[in-house]
């Protein structure tokens, strides 16, 4: 009797049914501060641990708890009280590798897994990638719950042994794209020659490995990423409603319900303040304030020490404004508004490389902006490419709590929430009804009402 080791290197499995795992006492439900988390353990082994994710009382959001078992020569983490090993952890997510065991017996030749999810709000990244190694399998995966079809692949060898250290493409191994996040799987295996030659090359009577990661070949591959969504609140929108549980200094729904936090550049969105900021509210003195005909207002700008970040740095050339999204990708600027926080663009100037134009996807609406400037700008159409944008990625409650930092420095402004459909982009500033103006420098918003006063008398 041979047998069959299919190994899945994901976050979150074991041999056979995944145990639920069981919340420990202790978990908080409020934004803790830094100060607040300073005494809690910052890694177990080699592995550092982030909040959400915590151990010990006070340490980690309700459902995130950890353990760290030292009675391995090397310390190991795990998924609270359960068998779940964590290898690595990002902000809002971990990986870990998952072993299932096959036995094959005669006459049987169509073998099915599966895998769930152990706690709610866990799915399978949809950057992860389904691996079957061995010979002569033809493999279909499901959605686990629905039975869609996530994909399929077949591995052949041709009375060979699987070949090792080459790229998987059909020849002893194939491999299955997850298309997206999703709560588990189910993946049926068809061997199609009873007579094929084991892969004996990785051990001894193995005839099939799978695994949900990303590799270089069967000897070097790396933990699949499972991601984590905040479940106690249906979206951003009713989570903010509910401050005393709101877990996130930024927000963005998730596709399976709930809602996860990123930050736009780096830190920790599930901590107070822990998205790094680097909005500089007090431009120069004596900055450019036009190109051509078209007035550049702060947080605009055209030198160094004139813009509050490098998002709002602009370029002049011979009376034509530009602004750049990456290295190799600029549009020319047509307009600027700080009163409908919009920067408009059309055509990609000359010698810009055509390829990032994947980035923008027309739609049915209008545009809507991808990786890797997703977080920083907001494409809708209207004739014109119009941006909207953010001066940061704090909602309006958390900037106005940092004066020193808050971007609406006019008396005269309030504060707005920027969303891109349902995701959160941060805050801007509008100046108060009757009055006009930048509500983005000190006394920067006019009074209309003063204004036709002067023109009567």
């Amino acid at each position: 009797m041979s047998t069959i080791l299919i190994t899945i290197s994901f976050v979150l499995m074991f041999w056979a049914a995944a145990p639920r795992v069981a919340g420990a006492a202790g978990g908080i439900l409020q934004i803790p501060s830094s100060d607040s988390l300073a005494h809690c353990i910052p890694s177990c082994g080699d592995v550092d641990i982030f909040y959400p994710f915590g151990i010990g009382p006070g340490c980690f959001r309700q459902g995130f708890d950890l353990t760290c078992n030292h009675s391995t020569k090397h310390p190991k983490l795990f998924l609270g009280s359960s068998t779940v090993q964590v290898t690595d952890m990002y902000h809002g997510g971990f990986s870990t590798p998952i072993i299932f065991t096959l036995t094959t017996t005669p006459g049987t030749y169509t073998y099915t897994m599966s895998w769930e999810a152990p706690a709610k709000g866990i799915t399978i990244g949809g950057d992860n990638t389904f691996y079957v190694v061995g010979c002569d399998f033809d493999v279909t995966l499901f959605e686990y719950g629905t039975q869609d079809v996530v994909g399929s692949c077949m591995s052949r060898c041709g009375g060979k042994k699987a070949p090792t250290g080459v790229p998987c493409n059909g020849i002893g191994c194939c491999v299955i794209q997850l298309p997206r996040d999703l709560p588990g799987f189910q993946a049926k295996l068809v061997s199609t020659n009873t007579t094929a030659t084991q892969s004996d090359w990785l051990h001894p009577g193995i005839m099939a490995f799978a695994i949900f990661s990303s590799w270089t070949n069967v000897r070097n591959f790396h933990g699949a990423m499972l991601r984590v969504t905040i479940v106690d609140q249906p979206s951003c929108e009713t989570a903010q409603m509910k401050n005393a549980s709101y877990a996130c200094s930024s927000c963005q729904n998730s596709s399976s319900g709930g809602y996860g936090c990123y930050c736009n550049r780096q830190g920790n969105p599930y901590i107070l303040d822990g998205c790094m900021q680097d909005y500089n509210h007090k431009p120069k003195e004596h900055c450019p304030a036009s190109c051509g005909n078209i007035t550049i207002p702060f947080p605009f700008g055209l030198e160094e020490g004139c813009f509050a970040n490098k998002r709002f740095h602009l370029n002049c050339t011979s009376g034509n404004l530009t602004v750049s999204f990456s290295e190799d990708v600029q549009y020319n600027v047509t307009d600027v508004s700080v009163e409908d926080g919009t920067l408009t663009v059309n055509n990609m100037v000359n010698g810009s490389n055509e390829k990032e134009a994947i980035f923008i996807q027309t739609k049915y609406d209008g545009y809507g902006l991808y990786a890797p400037m997703e977080d920083q700008f907001d494409f809708s159409m209207e004739y014109n490419i119009v941006i909207k944008w953010a001066v940061a990625n704090l909602t309006c409650e958390t900037a106005m709590q940092k004066d020193a930092m808050h971007a609406c420095r006019s008396s005269q402004s309030y504060c707005l929430n920027v969303t891109h459909g349902e995701i959160f982009m941060g805050y801007r500033c509008k100046c108060s009804t009757g009055f006009q103006g930048n509500p983005y420098i000190k006394d920067g918003c006019i009074g209309l009402v003063l204004l036709i006063i002067l023109i009567v008398h």
